[in-house]
């Protein structure tokens, strides 16, 4: 059974807290494969099925950043991050100091967040860039797999980015905390 038929059966409440999901996964009321977020206490499904474009830019964006990374901090690939006691978002990529727990991770904890983009550009840019400067990500990029672009999203105060530029594919983008790290979306193998 899905998370969204146990909804409808009445087997999970309205409102979540992240404990709750985590609660419900052990118990096996929601399934580990289920696709959602949990945004202000309420699931947020999330696609299934992600596009080859999606796909494929994942893919080369976790080679690049595997190989340029320090031993010192790891890249996870589409991890549960707790930002708030009722917020539980799934980043596609994700990098934190080696040592970190998953479940520990908020988000000053976070080197850089990336999401892949392609039919989840506007969920990407109103929904979780607001959630993650609200909760100190200090760098929040939007990779549009279709267009070939990045939207960095940097210096959050007061919930809000002070600092967003959209860069092209040709142009070399550097992470704000991981030295060495750039990534230049046309150079990507």
């Amino acid at each position: 059974m899905t998370v969204f038929q146990n909804i409808r059966k009445g087997l999970i409440p309205a409102r979540l807290t992240v404990d709750d999901v985590y609660a419900l996964t052990e118990s096996g009321v929601l399934a580990e494969s289920d696709n959602f977020e949990l945004i202000d206490g309420e699931i947020v499904p999330m696609a299934a099925a992600k596009a080859n474009c999606h796909e494929i830019m994942k893919s080369r964006l976790t080679r690049i950043l595997v190989l340029s990374l320090a031993d010192d901090v790891r890249l996870f690939v589409e991890p549960s991050v707790s930002l708030a006691p009722d917020i539980l978002v799934e980043p596609d990529l994700a990098v934190w100091r080696k040592d970190g727990l998953p479940r520990e991770m908020r988000g000053p904890d976070l080197s850089i967040v990336i999401e892949v983009a392609d039919s989840s550009l506007g969920y990407d840019l109103r929904i979780k860039s607001p959630l993650y400067a609200k909760y100190g990500v200090r760098d929040y990029w939007v990779v549009d797999a279709v267009r070939q672009t990045i939207r960095v999203h940097r210096l959050p105060v007061d919930g809000r980015y002070t600092d967003v530029e959209e860069y092209e594919a040709h142009d070399a983008v550097a992470a704000l905390l991981l030295p060495g790290v750039v990534i230049q979306l046309d150079s990507l193998d």
